[in-house]
């Protein structure tokens, strides 16, 4: 009697991506001290210096791309109904530890925080209106959640929007093309107007409120990632792409963000200020390219046939998974 083949497990290359990124803004948050790693006369102290922001980049390329295509795919669907059940699902996978973590270290690490003339900044963390410069302490890392939810909220608007407009490649490579320079020609002007009205540190903390924290400043990374549903989805020219050279741009995209840590670990060491500019700009780019390199051809719809047609038989199966419902 024949065995059913089974097909051997394959790993999540998104998944994987998100996980390094996280480690990489792990080791940028330990604030390696310079000149702590030297070789001969070589310091090489510059290979601990990760480039946090780039990371998050990445994460916010993925978040677009995953976000855009559970609308392309008709897991959810532009009505009344699909839209709220998609806030509604993303409310319970971020609020309930978000929330918990907000209590945790407001009780127990920024007591501050609670004192009465200090509730209104309480409420901008419970908002997600949090842009990480406040007058008393708190945790920093959380205001790329602020950024992150409130592109959730514009997620349905900005794919009906889109969806409209860019049926062909031409138009999706302009828009991006559009996208991508506007937005970094902004970033620098908006650098130099800071830099000229004020002096260091000042200008590193508006930097921060003003450039590099709010959406409208982000939404370059978001979008580029979003509007490549459009670009891959496109089975006519998803089904040109042999395996061989499938795989030789997975080698390759996996070089270029490789290179990506290297390259901004340097300048993040030698001239930060060059990479709060370019930060986003080249970790879309590089981001973009994996993205596509892993997720183009028949992977495309099988993330439609799979979360759509077997979600309910995955639960069944292995009830834990039940789980994810409610945001855990």
């Amino acid at each position: 009697m024949n065995q059913p083949t089974q097909t051997p497990p394959t790993v999540d290359a998104l998944l994987a991506l998100r996980g390094v990124a996280c480690l990489v803004v792990i080791v940028a948050h330990c604030n390696a001290p310079r000149e702590s790693l030297i070789y001969g006369n070589y310091d090489l102290s510059w290979l601990l210096f990760a480039a946090g922001g780039v990371a998050v980049r990445i994460f916010f390329c993925l978040s677009g791309y995953l976000m855009g295509k559970v609308f392309y795919t008709q897991r959810y669907k532009i009505d009344f109904k699909g839209i709220l059940r998609f806030w509604r699902n993303r409310a319970l996978r971020v609020f309930p530890l978000y929330y918990f973590a907000i209590l945790v270290l407001s009780l127990f690490v920024y007591p501050d925080i609670l004192r009465p003339q200090n509730w209104i900044y309480l409420l901008r963390l419970c908002t997600f209106t949090y842009h990480q410069v406040l007058p008393v302490g708190f945790n920093g890392a959380l205001w790329s959640l602020s950024t992150e939810i409130q592109f959730y909220f514009l997620v349905p608007f900005l794919f009906s929007y889109l969806k409209r407009r860019l049926r062909d490649r031409k138009s999706i490579l302009g828009f991006a093309a559009t996208l991508i320079l506007g937005s970094l020609i902004l970033r620098y002007s908006i650098w130099q107007v800071i830099q000229a009205q004020l002096p260091p540190p000042e200008d590193a903390i508006a930097f921060v409120k003003y450039v590099y924290v709010p959406i409208a400043l982000n939404l370059d990374v978001f979008l580029c990632g979003f509007i490549l549903n459009f670009w891959i989805a496109d089975r006519e020219n998803s089904k040109k792409i042999s395996d061989f050279k499938n795989k030789t741009n997975q080698s390759i995209s996996i070089f270029i963000l490789i290179a990506l840590y290297f390259i901004t670990a340097y300048i993040k060491y030698y001239n930060k200020q060059i990479l709060w500019q370019i930060a986003p700009t080249i970790s879309l780019l590089a981001n973009c390219f994996f993205i596509v390199a892993f997720e183009s051809g028949s992977r495309y719809y099988k993330f439609q046939r799979t979360n759509i047609q077997t979600q309910w038989i995955i639960y069944i199966k292995n009830p834990i998974e039940i789980l994810e419902l409610f945001g855990i």
